[in-house]
């Protein structure tokens, strides 16, 4: 009797311990992304996949430039599609900005056309060439 009643408290007390939350899944996952340094500028190109659930308006994606120290240096700022995008689309990617010696690295953002940010997949840092 005593084994039962303890078994019955264990699988209570599993039953009731609230769920875990599922981790969620990023809503733009970074597939391929390359900096290069050429005529007084940093080159950008890359390739994105929106694999969020939901479609959104927009894609805008953020390159932060960082230092050795990982310092945000600049940001440059590109659209990548102003019309609805759905899930599981791709897209290239294709920024410049002003030569910046210090930079030697970049990240990813991406947000929404809303200006809403999303959550990104392989944000880097990538280095720059």
């Amino acid at each position: 009797m005593k084994i039962l009643i303890a078994v019955m408290g264990i699988l209570w007390l599993v039953l009731a311990a609230p769920a875990q939350r599922q981790k969620r899944t990023a809503d733009v996952a970074v597939l391929e992304a390359k900096a290069r340094r050429a005529e007084g500028k940093i080159l950008v190109d890359g390739r994105v996949q929106f694999t969020a659930v939901k479609k959104s308006r927009g894609l805008i994606v953020v390159f932060d430039l960082l230092s050795a120290e990982d310092q945000v240096l600049a940001t440059e700022k590109a659209v990548v599609e102003e019309e609805v995008i759905e899930p599981g689309e791709e897209r290239s990617i294709h920024a410049e900005t002003a030569e910046i010696s210090r930079a030697v690295r970049f990240r990813i953002r991406t947000f929404d056309g809303g200006d809403r940010e999303l959550r990104t997949e392989n944000p880097g840092p990538y280095p720059i060439e």
